[in-house]
C-alpha cells in the first residue's frame, strides 16, 4: 500500500466527552478525552481518543455534550493517548483516535438529541470495488498527534472505510445502480459512518475498515498507486458492555417514550375531533 499524502478524513457529528485528562508532556492545554459517538441502534457507539487544544480554557465536566469538527485515523496499538488504569477502558477498545479542530459546547435548558449519525467526509483513492454489492473502498491517510509518536514504527495514521450507494432513486439509473467509481481513482466522499468490521484477536474484535452511506461523490482525477491484499474481514456484532458512564440506550428509552406520548395525544385529539364533528 501507497502512503498517499493526498487523502484525509474528517468527521462532523455530536459527541459524548468523559475522562479528560492532559496529553503527556504536553502541559494543561492540550487535553485528550474520550469520546462516544452514535453509530444506530444496531451498533455499539464509536469510541475515540480526541485531543484538542484548549487555548480558550473551557470547562469541561465529567459528562458533556459537544459539536465537534475532528481528523480522525483508525486505532494503533501503542498511539499517544494517556491511557487511564481507574477507567476500565483498554487499547483495544478504542476504534479511531483524532484531533478536534472545532468545538461547540451544547448547553442550557434545550434537549440534547446525541443519537445522531456522524457525517465524514473522505478524500482518497479507491482501492477496491465490488459491483455486484454496490460498494467501495478507500484507506484515507490522515495526520493526527496520537500516532505522531507511537511505540509502534509500523503502524498507519489512516481511516479505512467501506463506502456503499444506498438503493435510492437517486443513484439509479434505467434500472441500473450509478456513481460507482473505478479503482484507483482520486475521488471525494461524503456520508453518514454507520458501522465498523472487524476481525478477531485472541477473543477481541478490532476493528478494520469503518462503513460509510454514501451521500455525495466528486471525482477528482487518477493518481498512481500501489495495488495491496486485504485481510478477511467480519461484521462486527452489537452488545458489548460499554465501559464509558454515558449509556445511549437511555436517550433511546427516552426518544421512544416521547413518541408514544405525542402518538397518544394525537390519537385523543383525533376523539375529541370526531365526537365535536
Amino acid at each position: 500500500m501507497t502512503n498517499s499524502s493526498a487523502s484525509s478524513a474528517t468527521i462532523t457529528s455530536i459527541a459524548v466527552f468523559e475522562n479528560g485528562r492532559p496529553a503527556e508532556g504536553h502541559g494543561t492545554t492540550n487535553l485528550i478525552f474520550d469520546a462516544q459517538i452514535y453509530l444506530g441502534d444496531d451498533c455499539p457507539p464509536l469510541l475515540a481518543a480526541l485531543r484538542y487544544f484548549n487555548s480558550e480554557n473551557h470547562v469541561f465536566n465529567e459528562i458533556g455534550f459537544y459539536f465537534i469538527v475532528a481528523t480522525v485515523a483508525k486505532m494503533e496499538s501503542g498511539a499517544c493517548i494517556a491511557l487511564q488504569n481507574n477507567t476500565g477502558i483498554d487499547e483495544t477498545d478504542y476504534d479511531v483516535v483524532g484531533n478536534v479542530v472545532m468545538l461547540i459546547p451544547i448547553t442550557g435548558d434545550a434537549a440534547v438529541n446525541p443519537t445522531i449519525r456522524p457525517y465524514i467526509h473522505i478524500c482518497g483513492t479507491v482501492r477496491s470495488v465490488d459491483d455486484l454489492a454496490g460498494t467501495f473502498t478507500i484507506d484515507a491517510h490522515q495526520y493526527v498527534n496520537a500516532l505522531k509518536t507511537a511505540t509502534n514504527s509500523n503502524f498507519n495514521s489512516m481511516l479505512p472505510v467501506e463506502c456503499s450507494i444506498p438503493n435510492t432513486p437517486r443513484w439509479h439509473k434505467n434500472g441500473k445502480k450509478f456513481g460507482i467509481p473505478h479503482p484507483n481513482r482520486y475521488i471525494s466522499v461524503t456520508g453518514f459512518l454507520t458501522g465498523r468490521k472487524t476481525r478477531k484477536e485472541r477473543e477481541v474484535c478490532i476493528t478494520e475498515r469503518f462503513t460509510l452511506e454514501v451521500q455525495s461523490i466528486v471525482f477528482l482525477g487518477r493518481p498512481v498507486v500501489a495495488n495491496s491484499s486485504g485481510s478477511s474481514i467480519q461484521a462486527r456484532t452489537p452488545g458489548a458492555k460499554s465501559k464509558m458512564k454515558f449509556d445511549f440506550s437511555s436517550t433511546r428509552a427516552n426518544k421512544r417514550l416521547r413518541l408514544d406520548d405525542n402518538a397518544t395525544e394525537s390519537s385523543r385529539t383525533s376523539a375529541i375531533n370526531s365526537v365535536d364533528n
